[in-house]
């Protein structure tokens, strides 16, 4: 369980603004996020041990974000599947509205 949050705002120079984002941007985050993580980090007074248990958290946070897409991807499947076989009996019931008849054999295949 996560602990609640408050925002926090903080006063930088353009160039630090600049540096933040560019810093983001190489890993796919938000400069807000960056600050949050170098603001973190800085708190810890260079402590391996506090270092270890915040990267841990983030180690666990990474797992369940990872079983949830996996579920979800999972879950996308069996909805894909279950619309290929709508998609079928559908194009099945245009053809029957529209007079074709497939053989016997067509249809079993």
């Amino acid at each position: 369980m996560t602990e609640p949050t408050r925002p926090l705002s903080i006063r930088l120079a353009v160039k630090d603004i600049d540096h933040l984002a560019e810093r983001a941007r190489r890993i796919s985050g938000t400069p807000t996020g960056v600050a949050r993580e170098l603001i973190l980090s800085g708190l810890t007074d260079g402590d391996p041990f506090t270092q270890a248990q915040r990267l841990l958290k983030i180690e666990r946070r990474l797992a369940v974000l990872s079983q949830d897409l996996r579920g979800m991807m999972t879950a996308a499947d069996g909805h894909s599947h279950s619309l290929g076989q709508i998609e079928a009996m559908f194009d099945a019931l245009l053809k029957a509205l529209g007079g074709e008849v497939e053989p016997m054999e067509a249809r079993h295949a």
